[in-house]
């Protein structure tokens, strides 16, 4: 991955790491994007970081919650923290009564995973890919020709189909090793 840039612009906002040498433990500051020296809240990486997983957190000041701003927030750090090829999991914890937080966290894509102790606890998993597929498709496609150019399209399309299931395969395989 390249060398980052900062802030990290959305939408509205605009994203600050209060320390870019440790993005991962610093709190991040939260303005609004035309009005950078407007800061609304903070946003971290808070909590236990387990291999593959990162906790979120989002704290807006009171003026500027129930706005989309927290939904804005959790959806765009969740598609960068992506990026990293190790981040398979983004996870969130919010009060069980915190309707602004959990309409935030669902719209956001998150997915209430358990309820403990009057805590929803919230994730959003990397998307997986699906190359296999894919691959088989085109496969098809370029065997059906093979078939054709030869005067079988049954051996063409079996050769296609088969070579490429084993890329899909080999592609998706690499996807997960990287996760």
């Amino acid at each position: 991955m390249g060398k980052l840039e900062f802030p990290l612009l959305t939408e509205h906002l605009s994203l600050q790491p209060e320390n870019e040498d440790n993005l991962w433990n610093a709190a991040w500051t939260i303005s609004l994007r035309d009005e950078e020296e407007t800061r609304i809240g903070t946003f971290s990486f808070e909590g236990d970081k387990m291999a593959g997983e990162v906790p979120v957190r989002v704290e807006l000041e009171q003026d500027y919650r129930n706005l989309g701003y927290g939904t804005e927030v959790f959806a765009f750090m969740a598609r960068w923290a992506f990026r990293f090829r190790n981040i398979r999991e983004v996870n969130a914890v919010c009060d069980h009564e915190n309707d602004r937080c959990v309409h935030a966290l669902e719209k956001a894509g998150y997915v209430c995973r358990e309820n403990k102790g009057g805590k929803d606890y919230y994730s959003v998993k990397r998307q997986k890919s699906a190359w296999a597929g894919l691959y088989i498709m085109v496969g098809f496609c370029a065997g059906f020709l093979i078939g054709l150019s030869i005067a079988n399209l049954w051996v063409g399309t079996a050769i296609g189909v088969i070579a490429g299931g084993l890329v899909g395969v080999i592609l998706d395989v690499n996807d997960k090793k990287g996760r």
